[in-house]
């Protein structure tokens, strides 16, 4: 969800380490989403000839922009204002002499941050509205540069406070003229020794758009210069193939034609593995780099480090992964016989057990199916999601348009309110994903409600909790209440793939980048030859190969080479304590533990980024540094094959 934090505020980081460029962010958000939600790219591709123009959806299911500028010159108006005050800004340099020329100071960084957030939001979504349009194009490149200009003007600003004594610090911490900036000076009191000189500062954000090289070069090559074969299905059917098709085609219920397109994909991805392997090398070594420049002892501490993640955390929802494989495990062997194969391969894995959920829902009956679902969560949490998702209310963006971009995110507005994009087709996929996206905006609105912009931007690490939180609470639901056999099979087949693709399959990949990064901090080469074996090695170990679960052929040991969450810089981690600690949270308010409910209102969501994520989940029980939260999720997991199997006769 990129995923990803599917906000996008564009914050170009002066509080804490790196300042990162503003298109980096975005693509990074989008390609999360993309990455976590093939069907919704497939059913783009696949309808794209049935999909209708903007002007033909009803102006309703459209969110409203003008919420943010009622005009192109207010627009226009703010750009302005934000070129001039970001060189007002500059002009602070070597100015920090007092308390009040520091305040003073902040206070108009964060409040030219926000408006460029606003500035970047607005753009951002007039060019996902259609991606072919040139003025939403135009509109993006500015955005951009406003943020990279801020980046560049803004670089004294923590070095400066931090030539101040320590003492100083201490005392502005502490001081209520600084309440709202507690976060920001404890912040920089964490990175004394890794926030640099003026002067270097400034030479790191001139390189910030270099730093995203690696994942550029990859993007544009994938995307838009790799050419895939042409493949012939079992219907006789030719198609060009395409990484969306593949996404389809994997899921098919033929096995030949499952075998075909992975052996064709992965062919072709291993053609040109050399290039990939150096485009990811380049990344690792830009994100390695930077964290040797700020004086860090490895790129896995450096990209914690802002939210105060320890690396033992990481390191513990790896082992915890792979001291419950045998969960992973269990599921597959039962997937084996609902398929009716004895021996699984690794194309086999997206097979579908059940021919799905067949229902299609209005867009309006989904909004009941969403509101009695989240009716554990009280009243003040309904009354958001109603807020967000009513047609008509200028919140949520609803249905597929020629040139939208795929996906969906959700994207706070601070001062304004929370935007949801979908690209919702009907189906029980489309209900999933809306109520995901409104766990986000839900979170949102709480933290801007009751936080001041600053501390309004939550973290990553409890963003994918919110999300999952909601999801686990439709699943729930849809169970007590379903009384077609087919239809409840199916539900529960929805959720153990989502266990093995979010859980298993991101902790993977979280594994891999965690040993890729070790092994480049150690002079060893990335070539496609070590980053095959290596991935190769951890797929057959998570998928039971020596076992007899998952046969995994050598040809697996490519996958690597389009996944592009392993240009993010240590992200894909958060899907997995996210969803974790979601599916263990909302199960306990499911079975009616208000106590859970209200800690979570109070001190997660309306906490926004005030404190940091492991501070917030302890408040309401969740330690992610022990072994209980990963115990209870991984039950409910256990519970659901065991349904799966009573419900399909495999006891």
């Amino acid at each position: 969800m990129e995923e990803k934090k599917r906000k996008l505020i564009l914050e170009v980081a002066a509080v804490s380490l790196a300042i990162i460029a503003t298109v980096s962010i975005i693509y990074k958000i989008r390609s999360n989403w993309k990455s976590q939600n093939p069907v919704s790219q497939n059913q783009s591709a696949d309808k794209a000839d049935e999909t209708p123009e903007r002007s033909a959806i009803e102006e309703k299911y459209k969110w409203n922009l003008a919420d943010i500028y009622s005009t192109q010159a207010d627009f226009d108006k703010d750009v302005e204002v934000a070129r001039a005050k970001i060189e007002e800004f500059s002009q602070l340099n070597g100015t920090l002499s007092s308390d009040e020329k520091i305040k003073a100071a902040l206070d108009k960084y964060y409040a030219l941050s926000k408006k460029i957030s606003h500035i970047s939001s607005y753009a951002y979504m007039t060019y996902d509205q259609d991606t072919r349009d040139a003025e939403g194009a135009r509109l993006k490149k500015i955005a951009e540069n406003l943020g990279t200009d801020l980046g560049k003007a803004s670089a004294f600003l923590d070095p400066e406070l931090l030539n101040l004594p320590k003492e100083h610090l201490e005392a502005l911490e502490n001081s209520p003229s600084f309440k709202d900036y507690r976060m920001h000076i404890t912040n920089l009191l964490r990175n004394t020794e890794h926030v640099l000189s003026n002067k270097e500062e400034s030479l790191l954000a001139q390189s910030s758009i270099m730093q995203s090289a690696g994942y550029n070069i990859f993007s544009t090559f994938i995307d838009g210069d790799l050419k895939y074969p042409e493949i012939k299905l079992s219907d006789g059917q030719t198609v060009a193939l395409t990484q969306s098709l593949f996404e389809k085609y994997r899921q098919s219920e033929n096995h030949d034609d499952r075998k075909t397109v992975f052996e064709n994909f992965f062919g072709t991805l291993d053609k040109y593995k050399n290039t990939f392997a150096q485009t990811l090398s380049a990344q690792v070594d830009a994100n390695i780099f930077s964290a040797k420049a700020r004086k860090f002892d490895s790129a896995a501490e450096a990209a914690l480090f802002s939210e105060n993640i320890p690396t033992s955390v990481y390191e513990k929802i790896i082992q915890n992964i792979n001291d419950n494989l045998p969960v992973l495990q269990n599921y597959l062997e039962l997937k084996k016989k609902l398929l009716g194969i004895s021996d699984m391969s690794y194309y086999d894995l997206y097979a579908p057990v059940t021919s799905g959920l067949k229902d299609n829902y209005t867009y309006e009956k989904t909004e009941s199916m969403i509101m009695d679902a989240l009716r554990p969560m009280g009243e003040e949490y309904l009354k958001v999601a109603s807020k967000a998702t009513q047609a008509g209310n200028g919140w949520i963006d609803v249905y597929p348009s020629q040139g939208k971009s795929n996906g969906a995110y959700s994207n706070s507005v601070y001062g304004v309110h929370p935007y949801i994009l979908l690209n919702f087709t009907g189906d029980y996929f489309s209900l999933s994903t809306e109520i995901h996206e409104l766990g986000h905006t839900i979170h949102s609105y709480f933290s801007d409600a009751n936080q001041p912009y600053i501390n309004s931007n939550y973290s990553t690490f409890v963003a994918e909790i919110a999300s999952t939180f909601n999801e686990n609470l439709l699943l729930e639901n849809r169970l007590r209440q379903e009384t077609d056999k087919d239809k409840k099979i199916a539900l529960l087949g929805k959720s153990l793939e989502t266990m093995r693709t979010t859980i298993f399959r991101q902790a993977l990949f979280s594994e891999f980048e965690y040993r890729i990064y070790q092994a480049a901090e150690n002079n060893i080469p990335l070539t496609s030859d070590f980053l095959c074996e290596t991935y190769l090695a951890l797929v057959r170990k998570y998928y039971g190969d020596d076992k007899g679960v998952v046969s995994v052929a050598d040809a697996v040991g490519v996958e690597w080479a389009y996944v592009p969450h392993f240009y993010y810089d240590f992200y894909v981690y958060q899907y997995v304590s996210g969803y974790l600690a979601g599916v263990a949270m909302s199960e306990k308010v499911f079975n009616g533990d208000t106590t859970m409910r209200d800690n979570y209102i109070e001190k997660v969501l309306k906490d926004g980024g005030s404190r940091y994520p492991l501070e917030q989940l302890k408040d309401v029980g969740i330690d992610m540094n022990a072994d209980e939260v990963y115990r209870e999720a991984f039950a409910i997991f256990q519970k659901r094959i065991d349904e799966l199997k009573e419900l399909t006769g495999q006891n």
